[in-house]
């Protein structure tokens, strides 16, 4: 008798725990932001909004509580459910925190500018990603390769919601999307191989980083580095395909990780 699938249970439990991580989280950064208005009002007339702030720092979140999503496969596995489920559900609630997070991020921004410019002379500043990851130069040698990775982590493909708010949300979840798959490859493969294996993971997921950063761009026509400038070249479908390889891959290799892994106790 074939067994019921219990997926759609992971991807609740999943979903709504990383869910509370996420709501600290945008809670934490509110906080920073009301923060920096209140020391605004004492000094210079405009501030960074909200979103903008999230759309810098949910990387780097994601990149951590996608780590993290690892140390539930013991827990489901030890309850009867198969790594198969556990896979699925993960997966699931990774797709449906990356397109919240930027969902809410775009109305607590909003509603913050509705009060702050109502209720204050301060001003939003507007923000350009973009340009600051442009004005930052080539430096040769290791050092090229260093600055790429770095500016790759920072300064993520960014689109502002006001002039397209479809494009520029779904940029933000595909964007943080990724991150969380990252960290949870790099996760399972210290789980599965230990330091050896999780070390060249590292290295695995920094190369599809940056080349998934560019792909991005190069489909939205944004900024390349000019190390990596022969991608540019491609045209916009062409680069798509090639963005969500990327993420096919990675989710491969994600479940390839997990398919058969041992559970260590």
């Amino acid at each position: 008798m074939k067994s019921k699938s219990m997926f759609p249970k992971v991807v609740m439990d999943m979903f709504w725990i990383q869910m509370t991580w996420a709501l600290g989280f945008l809670g934490i950064m509110l906080i920073v932001n009301i923060i920096k208005i209140g020391r605004t009002l004492l000094g210079n007339d405009s501030v960074d909004n909200y979103y903008v702030a999230v759309f810098i720092a949910a990387n780097i979140f994601m990149l951590v509580i996608g780590i993290i999503s690892t140390s539930f496969l013991p827990h489901y596995v030890e309850n009867g459910v198969t790594r198969k489920d556990y896979f699925k559900g993960g997966l699931l609630a990774a797709v449906g925190l990356s397109v919240i997070i930027p969902i809410i991020a775009f109305f607590v921004a909003a509603i913050e500018r509705l009060i702050v410019t109502n209720l204050t002379s301060i001003t939003f500043g507007d923000t350009d990603l973009n340009s600051v990851f442009q004005e930052i130069p080539d430096v040769g040698g290791i050092g090229d390769i260093i600055s790429t990775i770095v500016q790759s982590v920072i300064f993520t493909p960014y689109v502002d919601p006001g002039s397209n708010w479809v494009l520029g949300m779904a940029v933000f979840s595909l964007n943080i999307f990724l991150y969380y798959l990252l960290g949870w490859l790099i996760s399972a493969s210290f789980y599965r191989f230990d330091t050896p294996g999780g070390l060249g993971s590292i290295v695995i997921a920094l190369v599809l980083l940056m080349l998934g950063d560019t792909l991005l761009r190069v489909a939205i026509d944004l900024p390349v580095l000019e190390s990596l400038a022969a991608i540019n070249s491609l045209p916009a479908g062409v680069a798509v395909l090639g963005l969500l390889f990327i993420v096919i891959v990675s989710i491969w290799m994600i479940r390839l990780l997990t398919k058969t892994v041992s559970i260590k106790m």
